[in-house]
């Protein structure tokens, strides 16, 4: 999906130079602002687990089992979803490779009038007249494009448990998304780009499937059923 825009972009002249950089800031705003809804989100269901089985607790104990009660029900829901974005990861990673069918179709009449504006907006913008404010707009309506990967991102988010866990998680994935979308600008204005695209999606294809197998990973051991990996204070799942 971001490929296409990419594409679309890099033609107008608006991909290029300090327009790009507005672009790109625009878009992981976006993912951003989405990553703090997922996580808030992902906060107040898993609370809302925890005060379910905080009801059991008596007596003096009553704090404690309620502390107990939502860490242990917080760990299952993440998870949950660490495990669904997983699952969703290796059928996106399929999709990039052709051997099933792509999510987005599920959202396909809001992408074809979100294509339809995005072609409005760019059709009367080239790299003359598109100023700032117009770089950093569709980059922010870019964002927003309904895409398979960036769902399997957001549920990231969630199982991170705090808004800004949620906002940091999709901040990092959006800056990590950089070097492609560059890349497919680049490739856009040179001849014989398109031999370029099947390595390309080879690539993020194995990307997100590692991605896929550090969630599962991640799943199994907030359930505990497998260790967690730590390398110094960073846990890797």
């Amino acid at each position: 999906m971001c490929g296409g825009v990419s594409l679309l972009l890099a033609r107008r002249g608006i991909a290029q130079g300090w327009r790009w950089l507005l672009v790109q800031l625009g878009r992981v705003s976006s993912y951003t602002f989405l990553g703090f809804l997922a996580g808030w989100t992902g906060q107040r269901l898993g609370q809302g687990t925890a005060m379910g089985g905080s009801h059991a607790a008596h007596g003096g104990q009553m704090a404690d089992a309620a502390s107990h009660s939502f860490i242990s029900g917080l760990g299952a829901w993440q998870g949950a979803l660490a495990l669904v974005t997983a699952v969703l990861a290796f059928y996106m990673a399929l999709a990039m490779l052709g051997r099933v069918p792509s999510p987005e179709l599920i959202f396909v009449r809001f992408t074809r009038l979100w294509g339809k504006l995005m072609r409005r907006l760019t059709i009367q913008q080239t790299s003359e007249n598109a100023g700032p404010l117009t770089a950093f707009g569709l980059g922010v309506a870019w964002g927003f494009l309904p895409c398979g990967l960036v769902l399997a991102a957001l549920l990231a988010a969630a199982a991170a448990g705090s808004p800004l866990l949620g906002g940091l998680t999709m901040l990092v994935f959006g800056l990590s998304t950089l070097p492609l979308t560059w890349g497919m600008g680049l490739f856009a204005r040179r001849s014989g780009w398109q031999t370029a695209v099947p390595h390309l999606r080879l690539v993020g294809a194995m990307a997100v499937v590692l991605f896929g197998v550090q969630m599962s990973l991640r799943g199994l051991a907030m359930w505990g059923w497998v260790s967690h990996l730590h390398v110094g204070s960073v846990m890797l799942w």
